[in-house]
């Protein structure tokens, strides 16, 4: 177990190394929603937590086209993007990122390589780090949320 534990510090800090360092500080998440109002979260196998589908954008990549690519690569299906709910600058990874709420388009889940699982959380039970941006996404009404996220 202490080895297990090891592994997983050793991988973190990697990785908040990598996004300190990634070129690419700009992302978008989708906000995804069942008919119970659960939130769809992804369980990265590098860090080892839930999270929004979504990701870095590639070179010249619109915010929209950026979170229709990452879900269809890590859910193995499209979505549809129905608004721009928030943008949020990540103190963590100095990153700006994107937040809309989405729609799955049809078809099964499919998690990629990137993914050990996933599941449909309520709100109040999402990490501190994703659920202002589920909540804001959730209470959208129109004019779009802008905050800082330590």
């Amino acid at each position: 177990m202490k080895i297990r534990n090891a592994c997983y510090a050793v991988v973190q800090v990697a990785y908040d190394l990598f996004l300190k360092l990634n070129p690419r500080k700009v992302g978008a998440h989708a906000v995804i929603v069942d008919d119970l109002g659960r939130v769809l979260v992804v369980r990265s196998r590098f860090a080892d937590a839930w999270q929004l589908p979504g990701g870095g954008l590639d070179a010249r990549e619109h915010i929209d086209e950026g979170v229709r690519r990452e879900c269809l690569e890590e859910l193995g299906v499209g979505v549809v993007a129905e608004s721009l709910t928030g943008m949020y600058y990540h103190e963590r990874s100095s990153a700006y990122v994107a937040v809309f709420r989405c729609r799955l388009a049809g078809g099964e889940i499919r998690l990629s390589h990137e993914h050990a699982g996933h599941d449909w959380l309520p709100p109040s039970a999402l990490p501190d780090r994703i659920r202002t941006m589920a909540e804001d996404a959730l209470a959208f009404a129109g004019q779009t949320f802008i905050r800082r996220i330590p």
